[in-house]
Parts: C-alpha cells; structure tokens; sequence
C-alpha cells in the first residue's frame, strides 16, 4: 500500500497505528522493517515510523500477516480460547502525528468513591514541562483537576485527586467523564490529548462473588 507522508512532519513523531490484525504482523516502510513482529489480535499496537519514511512524496507500506503465530501460546489463547477468529488487517490503520515531547499513554483507575488516579507517560522530554489533567461531566464542567512537573527523563507521573459524588458506572447506568490531559511548557500547550472514563469499583470477595460499586452480581 503506498501513502503520501505529510511535508510538515520536521522534528515531529510520525507512528503507524495498527488497531488490530491476526496474528503475527510483519511491517515494513520502504523496503525496512518498522520494529518486531507484532503478536496479538486484539489489541492496539504502533511503530515510531519517523526515520523510515520519506517527507512529501509516496512511501511503501507492506504488512504480511502470519495465520497462526511462531508463539504456541498465543496460538492456544487466539485459536483455541472463546473468541471470535479474524484473519488478516480487520481493524483501521492509520498515521499518528506527535509533537517530539508527548505523553505517549495514560491508565487510568477511577474508583466509585471518586478517587481518581492516572499513570501519564511522557516520552522524549528535553527541558523542564508542566502535566495538567481536568476531568470533565457531561455539562462540561470541571469537577476535578491534578497537576505535576515533568523533568527532563521522567517516564512515568503519577495524578490523584477525588471527585465528590460521581455518576458510577454501571452496565444499566454506564455515566462516562472526560479526562482532558496537557503537556505545557510555561503556558504554551505542547501536546493536549483526553480520555473517557467511568468511575467503577469491582471487587471478587473470598466466598461472596463479584461485586460492582458494592452490588453484587449474580451470574
């Protein structure tokens, strides 16, 4: 497959984003590989792609896409577990475009309390930034916020902060909030991303079962 790679990309990270192919997944970019072969349907997985192709003409994409995997494992898991069998690319594949100082992934763990805690990975940091995240309800309006300074190498920041009254999460009641997340540099945003989420707290009690924000489910 050939793709036009955008001319503007300069001191930017260009990754390839696959969303999901079965099983083993080889790729390369103009005749190089991206990075190890991928193994795992169902799951979201990226290559930093920005040495490999080509600014401001057409670039290769080949992708070859192994049945079953070299990993017997996965095979037994993928092949012979309760799931759905794809074959090939069933998912979109597309080109993420980031500034060169990103935070490359959030976790996050919202409790029914409405303790809120997000693990931030901030990649290729240079000079001293800034982390502000702020949780937004369905109004729009801010119910909670965190911040934290981020140092040249830092890899992992941790926020908190505790949401008075959440909407929770359920399956009959399944309230979501916006968790909107900033790399600043003084008050200059770098990098803006966001994340939805629903405050939940499931719990497997020894001799009781699974419990929901504190509901029991039966099955």
């Amino acid at each position: 497959y050939r793709f036009d790679a955008p001319s503007s990309r300069k001191g930017k990270t260009v990754n390839i984003v696959f969303e999901g192919s079965m099983t083993d997944t080889e790729v390369k970019i103009n005749g190089k590989s991206a990075g190890d072969i991928h193994q795992g349907g169902f799951y979201r997985f990226s290559y930093d792609i920005s040495d490999l192709i080509i600014p401001g003409t057409s670039n290769l994409l080949e992708v070859n896409v192994s049945k079953l995997s070299a990993d017997e494992s996965v095979n037994r898991a993928e092949r012979y577990g309760d799931y759905w069998n794809f074959g090939g690319i069933f998912r979109p594949v597309w080109l993420e475009i980031l500034p060169k100082e990103h935070i490359s992934r959030v976790a996050i763990d919202a409790r029914a309390d409405g303790s809120f805690r997000m693990d931030v990975f901030p990649l290729n940091i240079t000079a001293k930034k800034s982390l502000r995240a702020e949780i937004i309800d369905n109004s729009g309006t801010i119910v909670g916020s965190a911040s934290a300074s981020v140092n040249p190498g830092d890899s992992l920041l941790i926020l908190r902060c505790k949401v008075n009254n959440p909407m929770t999460w359920t399956s009959e009641t399944p309230s979501l909030y916006r968790v909107n997340y900033y790399l600043l540099s003084g008050k200059k945003i770098v990098h803006e991303s966001s994340e939805r989420f629903g405050f939940r707290t499931i719990e497997v009690r020894h001799g009781a079962g699974i419990y929901l924000n504190g509901t029991k489910i039966k099955m």
